[in-house]
């Protein structure tokens, strides 16, 4: 299993690019921007990209959607109920002082779907209260560290419903905060305790330091 992360975007997203070693499919999450950076790390893997994922359509985690899809000609996918927020991405980044790109949904997706690259299979769950429908993705496999030695790797990728010592904001159009913390305790904190948390900005954290320490939890 390949797993990459580039800071993507004006506001730094935390893209992901998971890849199967063996058939060199690869699968991209949330791409903010910065497109030839994504392809280049792609190419430096030698793999081909089968799908785009958004965990939700806030304008800074879409706006490498549109030409990630032109050139690549790999489908987008996100919830059904999130697919409208692609089509007005750039008068949203307008909004902050930036420059966004519209894209437009191939297909949809929601909790319980499994989405498979070669040999990974990816669940879909439901994290909705950051934003109308926000997905997270959850997935294990056999990773090569930094030494070269294979170790198994549990991780979820949770756009902006978890971060390390915190949570996502809930004062935008469909945000939920009971929902948020309910979907968290339920669907992220009862993943393994080494499982990572690979959040839509900042840096990775654990389900147990999480759960050991972050203060929206310690009820």
């Amino acid at each position: 299993m390949i797993l990459k992360m580039l800071q993507t975007g004006p506001l730094m997203v935390n893209c992901y690019i998971l890849g199967d070693e063996g058939t060199k499919k690869a699968a991209v999450f949330d791409p903010g921007g910065n497109v030839e950076d994504i392809l280049g790390a792609l190419a430096d893997q030698g793999l081909s990209l089968s799908f785009i994922a958004n965990t939700h359509a806030h304008w800074d985690h879409v706006g490498g959607n549109q030409e990630l899809h032109e050139r690549t000609g790999a489908p987008i996918l996100l919830h059904r109920d999130e697919a409208p927020g692609l089509g007005d991405t750039s008068t949203r980044a307008q909004v902050w002082g930036y420059q966004g790109a519209d894209s437009e949904a191939s297909g949809f997706i929601q909790e319980g779907d499994v989405l498979e690259i070669g040999e990974i299979r990816v669940d879909t769950i439901d994290l909705r209260g950051h934003s109308p429908a926000g997905l997270g993705f959850v997935f294990e496999g056999q990773m090569r560290d930094g030494e070269g030695e294979n170790r198994h790797v549990r991780a979820v990728i949770c756009g902006d419903a978890l971060f390390a010592g915190s949570i996502g904001r809930t004062d935008f159009p469909g945000g939920d905060m009971d929902l948020l913390l309910r979907n968290i305790r339920e669907k992220i904190l009862t993943l393994p305790d080494e499982t990572l948390v690979l959040s839509g900005h900042g840096p990775v954290t654990t389900v147990g330091r999480e759960k050991a320490t972050n203060p929206f939890f310690q009820d």
